[in-house]
């Protein structure tokens, strides 16, 4: 087995799971919360939730061969890796390609095992999606803090000094000289808060800025900050008085979360937009899969999509939307996936992004995607 590897909690991670695969059902997910990770860092029982959640009765042969060897690697796995704390976490073996990596999660997650061809990242993606890292800028005129919020907490990522003077009440050239003063004071400041800003939301590709604190010098920080960098700020939260980090992450996060359905509900209307004056956009589950296959589609809208019937062949590799067992290129039993997961390996596979909602999605037939040509 190679060296289990920790991957960071993004969608790049999740593309990469997603491309192992095979024809037979040998790949092991795991999901479960960093409470059964000891302050150690160790796996902990983690190794045996595999063999308690997967039981090997009514199994054919070649499924419990799979299941054998895959639990038994998820213990080689799990005895080899130390884990930083986490709220939750996601675990991906394939004894077929001898590959193993963990996933941070920003939630908890419940215990939960599948062992099928290809890693079952569903939940995984919904979480990071709906809890996607945004940075937050808490200032006041004596200090500014930029934090990265993910994994469910604040991470502190700079922290500037600023001691800017208030407005005094000072007549003649004595105030003028005061006060360009304190707007100098105010401009290097904020300089230097989008210098530090502009590297945080670079280095960890962020959507989402939120701003928090003095009113007025958040707006002259907004002032200074490149138009790209100002089109991603989603919340403006004045906060008077020196606030904790969970204090800001509480406010901010329902910031974020707001944004998170307004940005689902604005690419539903623009494909509804689409589809109606015959644009580059699809909706249904069978226009959408077949645009994935194709790899056409540049942003995925994915529901739940439970009551779509979707299946795969292990003896010819079928796979596609069917609602008999028996696979209609060979005959032979087809088993049921989950098609949402499906639709997102293929997003994944080609690139494209994939925006996650807990809507059934009705207007659309309960997936629909923008397209690329």
């Amino acid at each position: 087995m190679t060296r289990p590897e920790i991957l960071p909690p993004d969608s790049g991670s999740l593309a990469r799971l997603a491309a192992i695969h095979g024809q037979d059902r040998c790949v092991l997910t795991v999901y479960f919360p960093g409470s059964l990770i000891p302050e150690t860092g160790e796996a902990g029982d983690v190794a045996d939730l595999p063999g308690e959640l997967l039981p090997a009765a009514g199994l054919t042969r070649d499924e419990v061969e799979h299941r054998s060897r895959s639990v038994s690697l998820w213990k080689a796995a799990a005895g080899a890796v130390t884990l930083p704390p986490a709220r939750g976490w996601v675990g991906v073996v394939s004894w077929l390609t001898d590959e193993a990596a963990f996933v941070q999660l920003p939630d908890r997650v419940e215990k939960a095992a599948y062992l099928d061809n290809s890693p079952f990242l569903l939940t995984a993606g919904r979480l990071l999606d709906d809890r996607a890292a945004y940075a937050v800028v808490y200032a006041d005129h004596a200090r500014a803090s930029i934090y990265l919020a993910a994994l469910g907490k604040l991470h502190d990522e700079a922290k500037l000094r600023g001691e800017i003077k208030n407005h005094v009440r000072k007549g003649g050239w004595s105030q003028q000289r005061y006060e360009r003063r304190r707007d100098k004071e105010i401009h290097h400041y904020c300089v230097a808060m989008v210098s530090h800003l502009k590297e945080l939301v670079e280095s960890e590709k962020l959507k989402r800025i939120v701003l928090a604190g003095d009113r007025i010098l958040l707006n002259e920080l907004e002032k200074r900050m490149p138009v790209d960098m100002q089109g991603r700020i989603v919340c403006r939260l004045p906060m008077e008085g020196k606030k904790s980090d969970h204090e800001i992450f509480k406010d901010t996060l329902t910031a974020a979360a707001e944004e998170e359905i307004r940005e689902e509900r604005q690419l539903l209307e623009q494909i509804e937009s689409a589809c109606a004056s015959g644009g580059q956009a699809v909706a249904g589950p069978e226009k959408t899969l077949l645009a994935l296959k194709e790899k056409r589609v540049r942003r995925l809208l994915l529901g739940p999509m439970e009551d779509v019937a979707f299946r795969r062949c292990g003896s010819c590799g079928f796979f596609g939307l069917h609602d008999e067992a028996a696979c209609p290129d060979c005959g032979e039993e087809a088993y049921e996936q989950s098609a949402a997961n499906e639709f997102m390996d293929l997003a994944f596979s080609g690139g494209s992004e994939v925006e996650f909602t807990l809507d059934d999605l009705d207007e659309i037939g309960g997936v629909g995607a923008l397209l690329r040509w």
